[in-house]
């Protein structure tokens, strides 16, 4: 099953191999005040893609509930093709 990131980027749900924890990366240095949050999403060949989103300090938990909010999504539909294949 094919999933759309956020910024357009399709994967295959049935190739994910881990999906990582939000971490907060601190100050994003190809920007002046802002920051990155990120989690990463590793595939069973061995390659891995960060899905990242920019923050500006005062918009951190909206950014971060958005963030949440994707990766939760991934997660639930991720166990349902698992638990279909057992």
């Amino acid at each position: 099953m094919d999933y759309t990131l956020p910024d357009g980027t399709v994967i295959e749900l049935g190739n994910i191999h881990e999906v990582s924890d939000i971490k907060d990366y601190g100050s994003d240095e190809t920007t002046i005040s802002e920051s990155t949050l990120c989690f990463t999403i590793r595939f069973k060949e061995g390659h891995s893609i960060k899905v990242s989103q920019n923050y500006h300090y005062s918009d951190w938990f909206d950014v971060f509930r958005q963030l949440k909010a994707v990766r939760s999504d991934i997660l639930e539909k991720w166990n349902r093709i698992r638990n279909q294949d057992i």
